[in-house]
C-alpha cells in the first residue's frame, strides 16, 4: 500500500475532492456544506486553518477541514501511517481546534495527533432516509395546523423557538447562550437553508430545517416543537413535509440524533430513517 501524503488542497484538487466527498456524503454533509458556494466547492478563506487532503497514487483518500470557526471535520484514510504528517502540518500552521465533529474513529485519531483534550463530548447516531418517499408515509398535519416554508420575514417570530432549541439541544456546560450569535445564525439559515414551520392560530409552534446542504445530501437539524404542543403529531407532519421537499429536489435526507432522545428516534424511524452508525461532537480546552 502506498503511503499517504498530506498537503494543503488547491483549486485544481476541487473536482476530485467533490467526487471523494460525494461518495461518502451521508456521513459528512456538514463538510461539503461548509465549502459549497453557488453549487461549487470553494477553498475556505482562512489564514491558519484550511483544507487538507491525503493522497496516494494520485488519488484522494482523506481530507480534513479546519474551519475559520475553529471547527475540525476529519475524514481520515483507513491506514494510520500518515497521521503524524497531518499533525505536523497543523502544528506548523498554528491552528488549534475548539471543537470537532465526525465519526468517533476519525475524531479519536485526529485528537490524538493534535494533542487535544476533550472537555465535553456529545454522542449521536447518524440516520438516513431509506425506502419509500416521505410523501407516502401518511404524515398528515393535525387539524388546525398549517405547515409552510419559512422566510426571512419569520425571523422575529422564530427567534424564541430557536432560543429554546439551543438551550435544550445545543448548549453544553462549556457554553453560554449568545443571543446575537443565535439570531445571526437563524437569519443565515432562513436565507440559505430550507426551513419549514408549523403554525396554530397564527402562532409558530414548531420548526424544522436543513443545517447543511451538500452536493447531493441535505442534513436535517434544528427540529423543535414547543413543549406544550408535543405528542400531537406536529413534529411528524413538519419533518414529513421537509423530507418530502428534499426528495422532490432529487436529494437525500440525513441527520444525526442523540441516542437517548427516544421521541426523536421514534419519529425518524416512523418517517423511514435508518441508523447508519455513530457520530460525535467534541469540545476542547482550547
Amino acid at each position: 500500500m502506498s503511503r499517504h501524503v498530506w498537503r494543503r488542497a488547491g483549486r485544481a484538487d476541487l473536482p476530485e475532492l467533490a467526487a471523494f466527498l460525494a461518495a461518502r456524503e451521508e456521513g459528512c454533509a456538514g463538510f461539503t456544506g461548509r465549502l459549497l458556494r453557488d453549487g461549487e466547492l470553494q477553498l475556505p478563506l482562512t489564514v491558519r486553518g484550511g483544507l487538507w487532503i491525503a493522497e496516494a497514487g494520485g488519488a484522494i483518500a482523506g481530507a480534513a477541514l479546519c474551519h475559520h470557526t475553529r471547527l475540525a471535520i476529519p475524514l481520515l484514510p483507513v491506514d494510520r501511517d500518515s497521521d503524524a504528517l497531518l499533525g505536523a502540518l497543523l502544528s506548523a500552521r498554528m491552528w488549534t481546534a475548539a471543537s470537532a465533529i465526525g465519526a468517533p474513529s476519525d475524531l479519536d485519531r485526529f485528537e490524538a495527533l493534535c494533542g487535544l483534550e476533550i472537555r465535553f463530548a456529545v454522542p449521536y447516531r447518524l440516520m438516513r432516509l431509506a425506502g419509500a418517499p416521505p410523501s407516502a408515509t401518511g404524515a398528515a398535519a393535525p387539524p388546525g395546523l398549517e405547515v409552510r416554508v419559512a422566510s426571512y420575514d419569520d425571523l422575529d417570530a422564530l427567534f424564541p423557538l430557536q432560543t429554546a432549541y439551543e438551550y435544550e439541544e445545543v448548549l453544553t456546560p462549556l457554553h453560554r447562550f449568545d443571543a446575537a450569535a443565535c439570531r445571526a445564525s437563524l437569519g443565515r439559515a432562513l436565507k440559505e437553508q430550507l426551513v419549514f414551520v408549523a403554525e396554530e392560530g397564527g402562532k409558530i409552534v414548531a420548526k424544522a430545517g436543513t443545517n447543511a446542504r451538500g452536493l447531493g445530501c441535505d442534513q436535517i437539524g434544528g427540529v423543535f416543537t414547543l413543549p406544550e404542543r408535543r405528542g400531537r403529531g406536529i413534529g411528524r407532519a413538519l419533518v414529513g413535509r421537509l423530507t418530502a421537499a428534499i426528495a422532490e429536489l432529487g436529494r437525500k435526507a440525513v441527520l444525526f440524533v442523540k441516542p437517548d432522545n427516544s421521541p426523536a428516534l421514534s419519529l425518524y424511524r416512523h418517517l423511514g430513517f435508518e441508523d447508519i452508525g455513530p457520530y460525535r461532537a467534541d469540545y476542547f480546552n482550547s
